[in-house]
C-alpha cells in the first residue's frame, strides 16, 4: 500500500524563469509481513456409549477416543446413559492425555474438556468446599443424582490445561488440528467465567486457568486456518471482555500481567489476517491497544506484543485515528526510542506504527517534535543502529533485550536486523521533516546535527549499492535526503568538509540516477539531485562529474515521472551560463521531442519543459533549432487551444501563455556577421553587406 506519488514544484513566474526549482518532502508508507504453517480436516462418525464402553481397552486407541470425543461433543444428545458409564470413559480420556501418540493425546484433551464442560464447571472450579455435584433429575423425576465426586475436582481441569498448553507450543501438535473444535470448548470455558464475579478473590482464583487457557488459544492461532476460524465476532467480543478489565491488586499483580501478556499475543496472531483489521474496530480491540500503551508501557512483553498488533493495524487510516486521540498513549510511544533505545524489536515497531500514522496526519509529527520533544531521542537511536550496521566495533554496549529474547516463541523476530530498524527509523524522520516549520528549524538551530545527519545517510548509500538487494534501505535513504536537503537552498559558508560530503553525494547520486533496474530509486535520487542543483557551487560539481549528461539522455525515458523529475533538475542547471552553452542544441532536441509526446493531461510536465526553452532561448540560436522550437510549441499550442475551446481549463491557460511567451521571443531569421568579435545580425542581405563596408573595410 503506497502513498500517491504526485508532487508539486515551487511556482516559477512567468517572467522570471530562471527561478530555481526546489522538490517538496515526500511522505513513505510502510509495508505488511508475516505468514503460517495450515491444517487440515478429517471426518469422525459418532457412535453410543455401549461401543465406547465395550471398546474401551481396544488397541486402537485413536479410533476409540475419537469417537469418545464426539460422544462427549454431543453429551446433551445422550442422556440416557448410566453415570457409571460416562465416569468410565470420562476417566480413560484423561489417562490418554498421557497417551504417547500426538493424535490421541489432542482427542483426548477435547474429550475431557468437552465432559467437564457439561458438568456444573463454575461450582466445581470455584466452590468454597468440596461437595459432590449433583445432575439435573431425569424426566418425571424430582430426585437429583449424586455424580461421583473424586474425579471432579479442580485439580484435573487444571492439569488438562497445563498439559494441553505444554503440546500446543509444539508445531506438530498444532499442525495436527482439523477442526475448531478444541477453539471452541475454551471459548465456551471462557463464556461460562464471564458469569464470575470481577472482584478481587474471584480474580485471583480463576487467573491461572484464563493464562493456561489463552496460551493455547494463542497457540493455536498461530496456524493460518485455525486462526481465520477464531476471527468471528463471538470469539473477539469474547477476547475483549477479558483485556483490561479486572481489578488491580498487587497479590496477583504478577497473573494479572501475564494474562494480558498472553491475550495480547493471540490478538497478536489473528491479526495476520485480511479481515483482523475490520475485526478489531468493530468490537472495541483498538480502544484496548491504547489502554495497553497507557497503563502498561513499562512492561517489555505486553508492549510488544501491543506494537506488533498496532504496527499491523496502522496501516489502515481509521485505526491511526483511534491512537492519536490518546495524546499519552502517542507520548508513550515516541519516549521508547530513549527507554528501549537498544530494543530492535520495540524499536522497528514503534517506528514502523509511527511512521504510518505521520504519512496520515500531520498533527502527529507535530506532536513529535514540539510537545513531546522526542526528535532528538529519534535521531539517537537512528545513530545507535547506524553505528552498529556501519561501525560496529565502536559499540561496547551490549544489547541486554536482544539476548533475553533470543528464545522467545516466535521466530520471525529472530530474523530481524539493525538495517531492518534503520529502514523504519529513517521513514520516521523523513516523514517527521515534511513539515516546512520543522524543516527549517532544524536548519537554523541544529545545523550541526542536520549535516551529520546528511553525511550519515550518504554512508549508507555507500555502503548499500546493490538496488536488487537493498533496494528498501536505498530508497528511503534517498527519500529523506530529499526531505532535509530540500530546506537548504545555499551550501553552509566555509565548512570545506560538508561541501566535500555534498560532492561525494552527487557522485554517488550517478549511481542509483543512471540504471534501469528500479524507476523509483530514480527518482528519487533525481528529486535529491534537484535539490542540490539549486545551490550555484554544486552545478560546476554536477557537470563535472557528468552526471548532468545522464539526466539528459533519461528525458527519453518512457517513465513520465523520470521525465519529470529530471526537467526539474535541468531547470536548475541552466542557471548556469556554462551548462547553457554546452548543451543547449542536445537539450532542445530532447526537449522538444518530450513536447512532442505531451499530452494535456501531461501539462506539468510541458510547462516544465517549456521552463527550460525560455532559458535556451538567445540571439545566437541556430536558426534550425529555433524552428525546431516553434513548430513544437506551436503544434503543443493549438492542441491546448482545442481544449480550452471546449472549456476553462486555469492549468491549461497558464500552459497557453508559456507558448505565447516561447513564440514572441524566438530570434528572428537573419544574416550574421562573420567578422571575428562580432555576429552581428541583420534582417536583409543587403543590410549586412552596408554593415560590413562601413564597419569593416577600412
Amino acid at each position: 500500500m503506497n502513498p500517491e506519488k504526485k508532487l508539486t514544484l515551487n511556482k516559477i513566474t512567468l517572467n522570471r524563469p530562471q527561478q530555481k526549482i526546489g522538490l517538496p518532502p515526500k511522505i513513505t508508507l510502510n509495508k505488511q509481513l508475516d505468514s503460517r504453517p495450515q491444517s487440515s480436516k478429517i471426518d469422525i462418525q459418532p457412535v453410543n456409549i455401549n461401543w465406547l464402553v465395550d471398546n474401551i481397552q481396544q488397541e486402537n486407541k485413536l479410533e476409540w477416543i475419537q469417537k469418545c470425543y464426539i460422544f462427549f461433543k454431543d453429551w446433551t444428545q445422550n442422556t440416557e446413559c448410566n453415570d457409571q458409564s460416562k465416569e468410565q470413559i470420562l476417566k480413560q480420556s484423561i489417562q490418554l492425555i498421557d497417551f504417547n501418540d500426538l493424535q490421541v493425546r489432542l482427542y483426548a484433551i477435547k474429550a475431557a474438556l468437552f465432559g467437564f464442560t457439561t458438568l456444573n464447571l463454575l461450582d466445581l472450579l470455584f466452590q468454597k468446599q468440596a461437595k459432590p455435584l449433583l445432575r439435573r433429575p431425569k424426566s418425571g423425576s424430582k430426585i437429583q443424582e449424586q455424580l461421583p465426586s473424586l474425579l471432579y475436582q479442580p485439580q484435573q481441569v487444571l492439569a488438562i490445561l497445563q498439559k494441553t498448553a505444554q503440546l500446543s507450543n509444539e508445531n506438530v501438535f498444532i499442525n495436527l488440528i482439523n477442526d475448531n473444535s478444541l477453539s471452541f470448548v475454551l471459548f465456551r470455558i471462557l463464556k461460562l467465567f464471564t458469569q464470575l464475579p470481577k472482584d478481587q478473590a474471584t480474580t485471583s482464583q480463576q487467573l491461572p486457568y484464563l493464562n493456561l487457557i489463552f496460551i493455547i488459544i494463542k497457540n493455536i492461532a498461530n496456524n493460518q486456518k485455525e486462526a481465520l476460524k477464531l476471527l468471528q465476532p463471538t470469539y473477539i467480543q469474547l477476547i475483549d471482555n477479558y483485556l483490561h478489565s479486572f481489578p488491580y491488586d498487587q497479590t496477583y499483580e504478577k497473573d494479572l500481567l501475564n494474562l494480558y501478556t498472553q491475550i495480547t499475543a493471540t490478538l497478536r496472531n489473528l491479526a495476520n489476517e485480511n479481515n483482523s483489521v475490520e475485526m478489531y474496530l468493530q468490537n472495541g480491540i483498538i480502544k484496548k491497544l491504547v489502554i495497553s500503551m497507557v497503563n502498561y508501557s513499562n512492561n517489555y512483553e505486553l508492549i510488544l506484543n501491543t506494537l506488533r498488533i498496532m504496527s499491523k493495524m496502522s496501516l489502515n487510516k481509521e485505526c491511526c485515528e483511534y491512537f492519536l486521540q490518546s495524546t499519552e498513549a502517542m507520548q508513550n510511544i515516541s519516549s521508547f526510542f530513549k527507554t528501549y533505545q537498544t530494543n530492535i524489536y520495540i524499536i522497528i515497531r514503534a517506528s514502523f506504527l509511527l511512521a504510518n500514522m505521520t504519512t496520515y496526519f500531520e498533527g502527529i509529527r507535530q506532536l513529535i517534535y514540539y510537545k513531546f520533544n522526542q526528535f532528538g531521542d529519534i535521531l539517537k537511536c537512528f545513530d545507535y543502529y547506524w553505528t552498529k550496521e556501519i561501525n560496529p566495533q565502536q559499540l561496547n554496549q551490549i544489547d541486554q533485550f536482544s539476548q533475553s529474547r533470543a528464545a522467545w516463541d516466535f521466530q520471525i523476530l529472530q530474523s530481524e536486523k539493525d538495517i531492518d530498524a534503520l529502514i523504519r527509523i529513517i521513514r520516521l524522520i523523513a516523514n517527521i521533516l515534511t513539515i516546512e516549520q520543522i524543516g527549517l528549524d532544524i536548519l537554523k538551530n541544529y545545523s550541526n546535527e542536520y549535516r551529520i545527519l546528511i553525511s550519515k545517510l550518504l554512508k549508507l548509500l555507500q555502503k548499500n549499492t546493490v538496488i536488487s538487494k537493498q533496494q528498501e534501505i536505498i530508497s528511503c535513504t534517498l527519500s529523506c535526503l530529499s526531505n532535509l536537503t530540500f530546506y537548504e537552498k545555499q551550501t553552509f559558508l566555509n565548512d570545506f568538509e560538508y561541501k566535500n560530503v555534498k560532492f561525494e553525494l552527487i557522485t554517488i547520486l550517478g549511481h542509483f540516477i543512471i540504471q534501469n533496474e528500479d524507476q523509483e530509486i530514480c527518482c528519487d535520487g533525481l528529486r535529491v539531485l534537484s535539490n542540490l542543483s539549486r545551490q550555484k557551487d554544486l552545478i560546476k560539481q554536477i557537470m563535472k562529474s557528468r552526471i548532468s549528461e545522464g539526466v539528459i539522455v533519461l528525458l527519453d525515458s518512457n517513465s513520465r515521472e523520470v521525465v519529470y523529475y529530471c526537467l526539474g533538475v535541468i531547470l536548475n542547471l541552466l542557471q548556469d551560463q556554462d551548462f547553457k552553452k554546452k548543451e543547449n542544441i542536445n537539450l532542445i532536441d530532447y526537449i522538444t521531442q518530450v513536447l512532442n509526446d505531451c499530452t494535456t493531461n501531461e501539462n506539468d510536465i510541458a510547462n516544465l519543459g517549456l521552463k527550460c526553452l525560455i532559458l535556451l532561448l538567445d540571439s545566437n540560436l541556430n536558426q534550425d533549432y529555433a524552428k525546431k522550437i516553434e513548430t513544437a510549441v506551436s503544434t503543443f499550442g493549438n492542441v491546448c487551444d482545442q481544449v480550452l475551446q471546449a472549456k476553462d481549463n486555469n492549468e491549461l491557460s497558464n500552459t497557453r501563455q508559456l507558448i505565447n511567451q516561447i513564440i514572441n521571443n524566438i530570434p528572428e531569421e537573419g544574416y550574421s556577421c562573420m567578422q571575428p568579435n562580432c555576429g552581428r545580425k541583420f534582417k536583409t542581405q543587403m543590410e549586412l553587406q552596408i554593415h560590413i563596408n562601413r564597419r569593416h573595410k577600412l
